[in-house]
C-alpha cells in the first residue's frame, strides 16, 4: 500500500511539474546519492533508520555498493549487516511494544485478537518469510516482533539471512560499478542461493500442509 502511494504521488507531481518536475526529482537524487556516498556514517545511519518508516531499503543497498567500490565492498557489507541488524533490532521491539498495544485495542471490538503467546509453528514461518522474494523485510520485522517471537530466535534466523541477501545485493552493484566480475557473481550468487533456498522451504512447508 505504501509503495502504491509512493508511486501515485510520484506521477501527481510529474503530471502538474511536467518535464520540469522531474529535473528537479532528478537532481534531488543526485545531491542526496552524492551526500550519502561520500559520508559513509549517514549513508549506514540511514539503512539504520529509514526502512522502519517503510521506506525502500534497495536504493540504500545501491549506494552502499556505490561507497564500497571506493572504500572495499567487504567493509560495506559489514557495515550493511550491521546497519540492518540494528534496524531489525528496534523495528521488533517497537512492534512487540508500543504497536502491539495499539492494535490490540484496536481489535477489541472484532473477532481477530493478536495470540498471547507465539503459534507454534512461528519458527518455521520467520524462515520463509525472510526468504521469500517480494516480501520487504521490515514487514517480517513488524509481524514477528508483534507475535512476540522470542528474540534470541528472531536474531539466530534474521540476521543470517539478511546478511546473505544484503551481502549479495552490495557485492553485486559493487562490482557492477567497480567492473569487477568476481564481485559481480559473488553477489548474484549469494541472491540466488537465498532464493532457491526460500523456495524449497517453502515447498516443503506447502507439502507437510
Amino acid at each position: 500500500m505504501i509503495f502504491v502511494l509512493l508511486f501515485g504521488l510520484y506521477h501527481f507531481f510529474l503530471h502538474y511539474a511536467g518535464p520540469q518536475g522531474k529535473e528537479i526529482l532528478v537532481n534531488y537524487w543526485n545531491l542526496i546519492r552524492t551526500e550519502l556516498v561520500t559520508n559513509g556514517l549517514w549513508l549506514f545511519l540511514c539503512i539504520c533508520i529509514l526502512p522502519g518508516f517503510v521506506l525502500p531499503v534497495a536504493p540504500l543497498l545501491t549506494l552502499a555498493g556505490l561507497w564500497g567500490e571506493e572504500h572495499g565492498a567487504w567493509i560495506a557489507c559489514f557495515w550493511c549487516s550491521l546497519s540492518l541488524s540494528v534496524n531489525m533490532s528496534w523495528t521488533y521491539w517497537i512492534a512487540r511494544g508500543p504497536a502491539r498495544a495499539i492494535i490490540s485495542k484496536v481489535l477489541t471490538r472484532s473477532r481477530f485478537q493478536l495470540p498471547n503467546s507465539p503459534p507454534k509453528d512461528l519458527l518455521e514461518w520467520s524462515i520463509i518469510l525472510r526468504l521469500t522474494p517480494g516480501v520487504p523485510f521490515i514487514f517480517s520485522n513488524y509481524a514477528l516482533g508483534m507475535f512476540k517471537m522470542p528474540f534470541k530466535q528472531y536474531l539466530l534466523i534474521s540476521i543470517p539471512v539478511l546478511t546473505v541477501t544484503a551481502c549479495g545485493y552490495v557485492l553485486a552493484f559493487a562490482g557492477f560499478f567497480g567492473g569487477e566480475w568476481k564481485y559481480i557473481i559473488s553477489g548474484l550468487s549469494l541472491l540466488i542461493v537465498s532464493v532457491v533456498v526460500g523456495r524449497i522451504i517453502l515447498r516443503k512447508k506447502n507439502h507437510a500442509n
